[in-house]
């Protein structure tokens, strides 16, 4: 009976270690599964801008479920259709305003060249997508006789998307160069770092 009582003893103290571990791998998963998503997604319509020779947004959809989708039937966000690419984010992870972002400076500072005056725009809300010009670079579009454009004569264009997970309190950041570079970053609690 004693070696029995011992033997569950152990078993409480391991489970009490591995139990909030496990948990809070399963949050950080999570993040970076959101992240990674992403990333691949906006791969997508950066892939099909330059297959289908036009620009395509991709937008977020408030949920729930949160959405991201990419725009190929060109109705401006009112919606998903039938054939879009599109990710699902999962309900722990929330996107994030960069104004409320930490440590913004340090990030621009990694992803755009030393000295650049260019104005990062926030991917992460519903009513700012992430475009891609005909030529596979980020864009913003233009209006223009005959209709909307969206190329370099625009300028260069970046965008970042931030992510933060409601229960770790952990971040995340997906950013698009002006050179169309799509790059995740991790938050370490003072700067980003590259995952």
């Amino acid at each position: 009976m004693l070696e029995l009582v011992i033997v569950i003893a152990i078993v409480l103290v391991v489970a009490g270690i591995a139990v909030p571990n496990t948990l809070s791998l399963m949050h950080a998963a999570r993040l970076r599964g959101a992240g990674g998503d992403l990333s691949s997604l906006l791969q997508t319509a950066r892939i099909r801008s330059v297959q289908d020779d036009r620009y395509y947004s991709s937008y977020f959809i408030a949920g729930p479920p949160r959405q991201v989708y990419v725009d190929l039937k060109l109705n401006g966000g009112t919606g998903w259709d039938p054939g879009d690419p599109e990710i699902a984010i999962p309900s722990e992870v929330t996107p994030v305003a960069a104004a409320n972002a930490p440590n913004t400076a340090n990030l621009q500072a990694q992803f755009l060249p030393t000295g650049s005056g260019l104005t990062v725009k926030d991917g992460s809300t519903t009513g700012s997508p992430v475009i891609f010009s005909p030529r596979g670079l980020p864009c913003t579009t233009l209006t223009a006789t005959g209709g909307t454009v969206c190329d370099s004569a625009g300028g260069a264009t970046a965008f970042w998307i931030f992510f933060q997970d409601t229960i770790s309190t952990n971040w995340e950041a997906v950013t698009v160069s002006p050179a169309g570079r799509v790059q995740k970053w991790q938050y370490t609690g003072t700067v980003w770092s590259k995952l």
